[in-house]
């Protein structure tokens, strides 16, 4: 039992990855670190300074998402799109992953632009 969930564990975590930039607010402000987070499922959680600020996933059938959050007075918005790849193996399967593209915007500004 213990190894299935050392295994389930291990599963999650290789599903997920982080990605990150910097955002230099102003000359007299400190800059602001973001990240995005790809979680299993296809769920995407935008942090700025460790702080959770957008977060959302792709539906069933979708393939694009957008979300709005706020973050130091400013407008955060998260945009997921992604792309799907299909090929066969030699026993004629079909096989699908799917590319993960976000966008985060500060007030309008692009600041990142993330491939998963």
């Amino acid at each position: 039992m213990k190894y299935i969930i050392l295994l389930t564990a291990l599963l999650f975590a290789a599903c997920s990855s982080t990605q990150f930039t910097i955002y230099k607010t102003s000359e007299d402000e400190p800059a602001w670190s973001v990240s995005v987070e790809k979680r299993v499922l296809g769920k995407f959680v935008c942090s700025i300074n460790d702080s959770v600020v957008v977060e959302d996933s792709y539906l069933s059938f979708g393939s694009y998402f957008e979300k709005d959050g706020h973050y130091g007075g400013k407008n955060i918005k998260m945009i997921g799109s992604r792309t799907s790849h299909s090929n066969w193996d030699q026993e004629g399967n079909s096989h699908t992953s799917y590319t993960y593209y976000i966008r985060i915007l500060i007030d309008e500004e692009e600041v990142g632009y993330f491939v998963f």
